[in-house]
């Protein structure tokens, strides 16, 4: 027996024959990692030394400001992108139009991050590329709900999953060899730009004109929570506070991960003695064996019948590496931190994003309610460079380890609590 979705899959999306499907999970994997390697090049390898020179004085504190102006602009965008491309009827679609606009606007923007040279001009431009990046996102993936049929839910998923390792490994690679800022930024929007179209003109989406549009209403704050009646639902609930937390636990780590290698192991003890170079190399780390994991999870996604349970073991695995460097501040215990969460996030994301899609309750909807599962996945990044500020300042580093294992030990929780009907 089968996990039993939200709603009937036949109304879902129309049947495709496999080899189109796995042909279209393909060009979503090579679009979502150009996506994330354009992220993790900005947020880890490009954007720390920029800042550190700008603000060589506060540069946790404006990292803390530009991560929470850019966070609130993507809780806008991802649900934005859903919402917005639900209702778009067009020839080319519904998410198609919105993600082309969404990818010029990001080509646009890069080069404007790339020539900042003002703090200023930073937090004027990074968060709108987060918003332009993450409307990409919400729109890309709810291709999934939408295109995919459940039998080979498990599949896709775990090809838009591998997409993360891919892009982490490609984005810090990419910027941490680039002769200059300009550069890297340039260098990071190509493959968007190639992989981006290549979705588009290959796999093109069907028409959407006839699509019937849900009545506008007028807006109101009554009509704006109505948005978030989904909630209501106690498994989208629990997997929106589980998504929450453990992401809030990525954040709260990898935020500061330039400077957890420069100021609490120190650059001096990372090969090469540069702390950008001792992020890239954990990161590669955990990209490898994040890709391992994830090719295993795309076999076994569609066989398991108890993913929010995976889901919550994976959660609990990622509470207990996150503690190892609160031990000890040297180099082979980051280089066993960052496998561990590898292994335990790269688990997580592919069947966690299975669970998002089984805990759906409306095929109307299924873009602005995954846009909100997603916008729980970014949310985090609003509060917790305040929060990992405030706890770097009161305990040091050690505690902000063990504040992450905690919210992961409670998305375990909310996971292992959800009941999917079989």
């Amino acid at each position: 027996m089968t996990e039993k979705i939200g709603f009937a899959a036949p109304t879902r999306q129309p049947k495709v024959l496999p080899s189109k499907t796995r042909r279209l999970a393909i060009l979503l994997f090579l679009a979502y990692s150009s996506l994330i390697t354009l992220f993790q090049g900005v947020q880890n390898i490009l954007l720390p030394p920029v800042v550190q020179r700008l603000a060589p004085d506060a540069k946790v504190s404006t990292m803390a400001l530009l991560a929470t102006l850019a966070s609130v602009t993507t809780v806008i965008a991802l649900f934005a992108g859903g919402a917005v491309s639900d209702r778009t009827r067009s020839r080319w679609g519904r998410r198609t139009p919105s993600l082309v606009l969404s990818w010029l606007a990001g080509v646009i923007l890069m080069p404007v991050m790339g020539i900042a040279g003002s703090v200023t001009l930073l937090a004027v431009a990074m968060p709108l590329l987060w918003f332009a990046l993450n409307y990409y996102q919400s729109v890309l993936l709810a291709a999934l709900p939408d295109r995919i049929p459940e039998n080979e839910l498990g599949f896709a998923s775990a090809a838009v999953g591998l997409g993360a390792p891919v892009g982490i490994f490609c984005g810090v690679n990419l910027a941490a060899f680039a002769s200059n800022v300009l550069v890297g930024y340039i260098l990071l929007a190509i493959p968007f730009t190639i992989l981006t179209w290549a979705l588009v003109l290959l796999e093109p989406e069907g028409p959407s004109v006839d699509m019937s549009v849900p009545p506008r209403q007028p807006m109101s704050l009554i009509t704006l929570l109505a948005q978030f009646s989904s909630v209501r639902d106690r498994n989208f609930a629990l997997a929106l506070a589980s998504r929450f937390l453990m992401f809030l636990c990525y954040f709260s780590v990898s935020g500061y991960m330039f400077y957890i290698v420069q100021d609490y192991v120190g650059a001096a003890k990372t090969p090469f003695g540069n702390a950008a170079t001792g992020v890239s190399i954990l990161l590669s780390v955990m990209t490898v064996t994040w890709l391992v994991v994830t090719l295993g999870s795309g076999y076994f996604a569609d066989r398991i019948r108890r993913t929010a349970l995976v889901v919550a073991l994976a959660s609990f695995g990622a509470a207990i590496v996150t503690m190892l460097p609160a031990a000890s501040p040297n180099w082979p215990v980051m280089l066993v931190f960052a496998l561990g969460i590898g292994l335990t996030f790269g688990a997580y994301f592919v069947l966690d994003l299975k669970l998002a899609i089984l805990v759906l309750p409306a095929p109307e909807t299924a873009g602005r309610d995954l846009g909100i599962l997603l916008a729980a996945g970014s949310a985090p990044g609003v509060i917790s460079p305040v929060i990992a500020a405030s706890i770097i300042e009161g305990g040091g580093y050690p505690a902000l380890f063990f504040f992450g294992a905690a919210v992961a030990a409670l998305a375990g929780v909310c996971a292992i609590l959800i009941r999917i009907v079989r």
